[in-house]
């Protein structure tokens, strides 16, 4: 039926596979579009509309209607569970589903269309591991010469529409581009401005830079001449000076040097004298140590005697010779012992007289040291009148790093001015990238150009082609409907009976009865190859 307002929802090619009775299973990738629109035959009720064809065959069409009413029907038949304003969506969804699974070995959602000699049926197959379920069958309508028309005509339709299209695109690109060409020249003008501002400019710069930096070279030169000449005045009268204090401090040093020397060499002859005492010393200790042994001993024997004799005197008085050998015996160790300590006395006194001795020399020895503290303190002044020296030989050093620092100074300032003049160079440099960027945009915009004059070349000889097309078309719709193709031609609908003469002299259109489209098909060598795109695509001839 005649649907007006149509939208269509959805069109793509998917993958499906078309089964015959006596003929191969074959695979094809053939567009379904789906469309939702009204149909005034019923009430303005709202109808969908689903057409299968073939781009490598444009007759080949199969079309499937639903309208709301016949959706309650189908709902029922096919157990589906959404209403009419929600079975395209799904639908939709089953299709995107076999058009992801189209480069799987073994798709688990395939689209099958089953063509037989009456009405083909079109399902929707899942395959899972227990069977193939299918979730849609619907019933399509092969088309007739009139369906087959009808959708050629509505096709040529949409080309018109979308050469209308592609016209008002070309003449708005023609008005981009005229702008772009004016905006082109605007620019080229800038360019070549700022070109020559920036040439001047260089050139001002230029030597406006070489005037500072030979003025600030001259200027720094004279200063570092005058500093160099006064530094140097300078410099000498100090060596002067300090050569005359160092030589001074040298024979001074010389000489206190000598008297440390002397006194050393004394404190040493003291300490050997001193060492030598001391081994006496000890050596006589250590024989007034064995005299004291040696004593005690003959005291303890003493005690002893007595012992003895006292006892003789208890147990026998016959033995009073004896007792007066023994007394006699007595009294030589009584002579002994008082030799013994007339010795003990006399190594006391020897011992005394070397104390003194000792004691008379370390006083010495203690003289010598307060000497060489005093030869010291001599010297610790001589070293403080030297460093004292250094500090005004290190405080005229930082006058001359002072003098080294106003040159430094003077060096930064030309720093500073080269700096400036690199500065300089730099902004010259950004305005030659600026021209730089500015001849590029100019190049961009010259290829825009091209491309849009290419866009334009494009537009046109597609506009030619479809142009072409529609020539053809009308050419062969006129033929069939004044009825010139006779049974020889190789257009013909071969009608299958000779229609009744009319009744008014306007021609009448054969009506032909249902036959597939093989029967009327031109050979390929002589139709002009058309491929169908979607509406905001081109039509390729």
């Amino acid at each position: 039926g005649h649907v007006e307002a149509a939208t269509t929802l959805w069109e793509k090619a998917v993958p499906i596979r078309i089964t015959a009775p006596d003929k191969e299973d074959k695979h094809a990738m053939l567009p379904v579009r789906i469309l939702l629109g009204v149909a005034k035959h019923q009430h303005n009720s709202k109808i969908l509309r689903v057409q299968i064809t073939s781009e490598e065959d444009p007759f080949l069409l199969h079309t499937l209607e639903v309208t709301e009413d016949d959706f309650q029907s189908l709902k029922v038949e096919q157990g589906i569970l959404v209403d009419f304003s929600t079975f395209p969506s799904k639908f939709i969804e089953l299709l995107e589903a076999c058009i992801e699974n189209k480069d799987v070995e073994t798709p688990r959602f395939t689209a099958v269309l089953a063509v037989g000699a009456g009405d083909s049926i079109f399902s929707l197959v899942e395959t899972n591991l227990f069977k193939n379920l299918s979730h849609l069958a619907l019933r399509f309508r092969p088309g007739n010469d009139a369906a087959i028309k009808q959708y050629l005509a509505e096709r040529l339709f949409e080309v018109k529409g979308h050469r209308t299209d592609l016209r008002g695109k070309l003449e708005s690109t023609q008005s981009e581009l005229t702008k772009t060409q004016e905006k082109c020249e605007e620019l080229r003008g800038s360019v070549d401005s700022l070109e020559q501002s920036k040439m001047k400019l260089a050139t001002e710069m230029n030597a406006h830079q070489m005037e500072m930096l030979a003025e600030a070279k001259q200027t720094a030169l004279a200063e570092m001449e005058a500093a160099k000449k006064s530094l140097e005045a300078e410099r000498s009268n100090m060596e002067a000076q300090y050569r005359t204090t160092i030589s001074t401090l040298e024979k001074r040093s010389d000489d206190l040097d000598a008297n440390n020397r002397k006194l050393l060499d004394a404190k040493f002859t003291l300490e050997s004298k001193v060492t030598e005492l001391s081994a006496k010393m000890g050596s006589m200790e250590g024989e007034a140590e064995s005299t004291k042994k040696e004593l005690k001993k003959l005291r303890d024997s003493n005690k002893d005697l007595d012992n003895k004799l006292h006892e003789a005197e208890k147990r026998d008085n016959a033995k009073a010779v004896k007792l007066s050998g023994l007394e006699q015996q007595v009294k030589d160790k009584d002579e002994l012992i008082k030799s013994l300590n007339a010795r003990l006395s006399s190594a006391e006194s020897h011992k005394a007289s070397v104390e003194s001795t000792l004691a008379e020399t370390r006083e010495a020895l203690q003289g010598a040291e307060r000497r060489a503290t005093q030869g010291t303190e001599e010297v610790k002044k001589a070293n403080e009148i030297i460093e004292h020296l250094q500090a005004d030989f290190r405080a005229a050093k930082a006058k001359q790093k002072l003098k080294v620092a106003v040159i430094a100074q003077q060096e930064n300032l030309l720093n500073e001015r080269q700096v400036a003049l690199d500065k300089a160079q730099r902004d010259c440099a950004d305005l030659q990238r600026t021209v730089d960027s500015l001849q590029a945009e100019k190049a961009s915009l010259k290829g825009r150009c091209d491309d849009q004059k290419s866009k334009l070349e494009e537009s046109q000889g597609l506009l030619q082609s479809n142009q072409k097309m529609i020539e053809w078309l009308n050419q062969q719709v006129n033929e069939a409907q004044l009825g010139k193709l006779g049974s020889s031609s190789r257009y013909s609908f071969r009608p299958s009976y000779t229609p009744p003469a009319p009744s008014a002299p306007t021609p009448t259109i054969p009506t032909a009865p249902p036959t597939t489209s093989s029967s009327y098909r031109p050979p390929a060598d002589d139709l002009p190859q058309v491929q169908y795109k979607p509406k905001g695509s081109a039509i390729a001839v």
